[in-house]
């Protein structure tokens, strides 16, 4: 009676961990138009973390939710995109899938000046960080786990003023990682890393001067797979 109940313990632990172990990971990639499918990318850097973590044997659905234009306020807090910001999408886009992580790349958007230098943003650096951190405490509060991005630096075609307000930004998106001990991403410093190891220049991983290549997502991708992949 003893062998066999201990032979049964040992099968129900062993369905149990073969069932954790397949338990598929949900991943959430929020953001705007550096996160969305591409014209003249073949592959973006949620479809290369889905293809990843499938080579490394781990079931997965990562759910693009990227929309172009995209900044992390409200369309109310401006309009000059119409489109669906973060605030307005992010109960439909992000929390309705429960997902275990969420990755959070904004702020090129927010950071732009369509006045001109010495104007404001689009979302004033004080509201992007309120945002942020909004969305960090809902994604937590539901159970997920939440990466930072910085947004990427630009590239020559810019101005010097507005390559100077999104440092601002990239430089709020780190320390709010680090106030809040969260997984960082910063794309802005792999970039340059990328660059000077090859004497390169910044221009080499965009396509337009503002929208990562296919280098860039992949280098984007390896970051965030060395964090999910467990």
């Amino acid at each position: 009676m003893k062998t066999l109940l201990l032979a049964t313990l040992l099968t129900v632990s062993f369905i149990t961990s073969h069932s954790q172990s397949r338990r598929i990971v949900t991943i959430v990639t929020f953001g705007n138009s550096t996160t969305a499918p591409r014209s003249g990318v073949q592959k973006v850097y949620a479809q290369r973390l889905h293809e990843k973590l499938d080579s490394a044997g781990i079931e997965n659905r990562v759910i693009n939710s990227g929309v172009p234009s995209s900044h992390t306020g409200s369309i109310k807090d401006n309009s000059f995109a119409k489109v669906v910001h973060a605030m307005d999408r992010f109960d439909t886009a992000v929390l309705k899938y429960h997902p275990d992580w969420v990755t959070i790349n904004f702020g090129l958007n927010d950071a732009y000046q369509d006045k001109g230098p010495n104007t404001p943003s689009r979302i004033p650096l004080k509201q992007f960080k309120k945002n942020i951190n909004f969305f960090i405490t809902r994604i937590q509060k539901q159970g997920g786990r939440v990466i930072l991005l910085t947004p990427n630096p630009l590239g020559s075609r810019f101005e010097p003023y507005r390559y100077d307000r999104v440092k601002e930004y990239a430089n709020a998106i780190r320390k709010i990682a680090k106030k809040r001990h969260l997984f960082l991403v910063d794309s802005w410093q792999l970039f340059y890393t990328y660059i000077n190891d090859r004497h390169l220049k910044l221009d080499t991983l965009f396509t337009d001067g503002i929208h990562p290549n296919d280098e860039g997502h992949r280098l984007i991708s390896e970051a965030l797979f060395e964090i999910v992949n467990p």
